[in-house]
């Protein structure tokens, strides 16, 4: 329309909005061990898996022990290692599931693996044993059994969050997305590209 005299333009900028259904792989399942620690510094932990259906990634989740401290910056990658989408890890609890929106939804595709991590800065973790001897399905998430060539429950020993590639024992690490059926609107905040 035409701007006042004063020559100001009220813009209306609405939030995330979203239909359908919300999944996540591990739901509120826990781990045989809740703080464990190989080094000091640092490591990132994740998990490979995919979705029967096209939708969004809208938040990442790890399972945090108490003494877990340090930072946590939970990431997506694609499964070559392309970086899609990050967040840091705020407002912790002492322990339970943690859980981060990321700044953007971050559309996948049905039947495309990728994968989820978190950096932990003080190299702990949490983690169950020969986990991922079976593959985990809950509605149409799937994280895949560690078998060779299709590894999972991976890790990396890093002092950054750097991509997760390397497995040990069938561990499962607990990290997490929640993922949408549904449309999600951008969130993405607007910018100023020019002014005249």
């Amino acid at each position: 329309g035409t701007a006042p005299s004063q020559n100001a333009i009220n813009v209306v900028v609405t939030g995330a909005s979203s239909s359908g259904s919300s999944y996540s792989i591990f739901t509120s399942q826990l781990p045989a061990i809740s703080n464990q620690r190989d080094n000091t510094i640092g490591i990132v932990v994740g998990t490979r898996f995919r979705s029967s259906a096209n939708g969004s990634v809208t938040a990442i989740r790890f399972y945090k022990g108490a003494g877990n401290t340090g930072t946590h910056i939970g990431q997506l990658w694609s499964s070559s290692g392309t970086l899609l989408a990050e967040a840091m890890i705020t407002n912790e609890t002492s322990s339970g599931w943690q859980q981060v929106n990321l700044p953007s939804p971050v559309s996948i595709t049905a039947g495309t693996n990728y994968i989820v991590s978190y950096h932990s800065s003080q190299g702990y973790y949490s983690t169950t044993g020969d986990f991922f001897a079976n593959t985990i399905v809950n509605g149409p998430l799937t994280a895949p059994a560690d078998i060779s060539g299709t590894h999972n429950g991976l890790y990396k020993y890093s002092t950054v969050p750097v991509f997760p590639n390397e497995t040990y024992g069938k561990e499962n690490y607990f990290v997490d997305v929640v993922f949408s059926t549904g449309t999600v609107t951008d969130i993405t905040a607007p910018v100023v590209t020019a002014v005249s």
